[in-house]
């Protein structure tokens, strides 16, 4: 007995291959970019401009200590004004293709932004392709004040020295009867 493999119906493969592509934009993918997005605030704690920009990240998924460090150094510097950095925001979509049902019902109990708390290298998780746009990472500056750099010279401490006794020793008499 000779099985011809020449007459094998392959069309089922085929049809699931054109299902799967319209499905393909709710699998979960590696993040190639993120948006960068800056929020200055200024000394009456007042937003005074955002900016948004893409960011091609290195290798995907993770954003390395340098490649943050070589940002906050381009962005800590806005028309003439130093910030410094007060907060930084990851916004890292991470629902499961399974869950958007559901999260478009209740979408209060999902919360996506973490407080990233030291400059490190910020891994983000794996989106669905069609969310990957929302992912952020946010940088809240606040503007340093100039004040502190002159220095006023009629507020000085006065210095003040603390001499040691140790040389001076008592000495007891002893009386004679």
């Amino acid at each position: 007995m000779v099985i011809e493999y020449n007459e094998l119906n392959d069309d089922w493969i085929n049809n699931f291959e054109k299902t799967d592509k319209l499905y393909q934009e709710f699998y979960k993918d590696d993040l190639y970019y993120i948006n960068l997005k800056f929020v200055y605030v200024n000394r009456c704690n007042e937003i005074e401009k955002i900016k948004m920009e893409t960011f091609l990240m290195s290798s995907p998924n993770k954003i390395s200590r340098e490649e943050i460090l070589q940002i906050l150094k381009k962005t800590t510097i806005d028309e003439n004004r130093r910030y410094s950095l007060l907060s930084m925001l990851k916004y890292n979509i991470t629902i499961e293709p399974d869950d958007i049902k559901n999260f478009l019902v209740y979408p209060e109990e999902r919360n996506f932004l973490i407080t990233i708390k030291n400059i490190d290298t910020i891994i983000f998780d794996k989106t669905i392709s069609m969310l990957q746009d929302l992912n952020d990472l946010i940088l809240i500056f606040y503007e340093k004040s100039n004040e502190l750099k002159t220095k006023n010279h009629n507020n000085c401490t006065k210095k003040i020295f603390i001499y040691s006794r140790a040389n001076k020793k008592t000495i007891k008499k002893q009386y004679k009867d």
